[in-house]
């Protein structure tokens, strides 16, 4: 259980910069989602990555990095470890592999059940570059799976996916997901699977598109945002880097 926030711009920005005022409401959710925290980011033509163990409150390469850092696109994760799985580099988000088409970053929030439901969907070459123990991760190399067989194409790739997760319980699918070519917004969550200590909007993401910069987040993270769209559970956003053009698709 975590919280994500994403942004692209057409120029670059710091993540204080990219935050603004929500920059302390969204430091503040690491009090609670405070097993370690992550941001991948674009850099030239390569996706760099900062992973700490640290809540980010208390974490001095986070505090150095809300300024130090500036982007046009990136990816970040506060998390919540479910399932007391351990708090390590190798389990703290954002995962960045090689893909069908080049590098991948990956955020998720939300819980899969671990089996071999879930390794069976997976590539074998895929399933031994696992790094971690994380439901996350595994989650990520199905994705991969399913990247390479529809050539790198998100949305064909998640229209799959959805359905081979059908039979496998999950809480959410939500995940942000930076590639060199784009930014993009996934909401697939089951309400009826949500914990009752969770709020009913727990996984609900909401996106703007203002003065350039396109943006998502998880419930929280604004909490008092302007000229702002809730994501469509079942719906995938895409964000083109080059060209900043966003597009919505069904996924299930």
């Amino acid at each position: 259980m975590c919280r994500l926030f994403a942004w692209h711009s057409g120029e670059p920005l710091s993540v204080a910069a990219a935050l603004g005022t929500d920059l302390q409401a969204f430091t503040e959710l690491s009090t609670v989602h405070r097993d370690g925290w992550g941001i991948a980011y674009a850099d030239s033509a390569e996706i760099k990555l900062v992973r700490d163990t640290s809540p980010a409150h208390e974490s001095s390469i986070y505090s150095d990095l809300l300024t130090q850092m500036q982007t046009t696109d990136a990816i970040a994760h506060l998390r919540w470890a479910t399932e007391e799985l351990a708090v390590c580099i190798p389990n703290t988000h954002p995962f960045v592999k090689q893909g069908p088409t080049g590098d991948i970053a990956f955020i998720h929030n939300g819980g899969v059940a671990r089996g071999k439901e879930l390794t069976d969907l997976i590539d074998s070459d895929y399933l031994a570059e696992l790094d971690g123990e994380t439901d996350s991760e595994q989650y990520f190399a199905a994705l991969l799976t399913q990247l390479r067989k529809s050539n790198g194409d998100f949305v064909a790739a998640y229209q799959s996916l959805v359905r081979q997760f059908a039979p496998i319980h999950y809480t959410s699918l939500n995940a942000m997901i930076l590639t060199e070519t784009e930014l993009v917004i996934v909401c697939q969550h089951e309400p009826e699977n949500r914990s009752p200590e969770l709020q009913p909007d727990y996984y609900a993401l909401f996106w703007q598109s203002i003065n350039g910069v396109t943006s998502a987040w998880s419930t929280g993270v604004r909490p008092n945002p302007n000229n702002f769209e809730e994501l469509k559970n079942g719906s995938l956003l895409r964000v083109n880097r080059k060209t900043g053009d966003v597009t919505n698709h069904e996924i299930g």
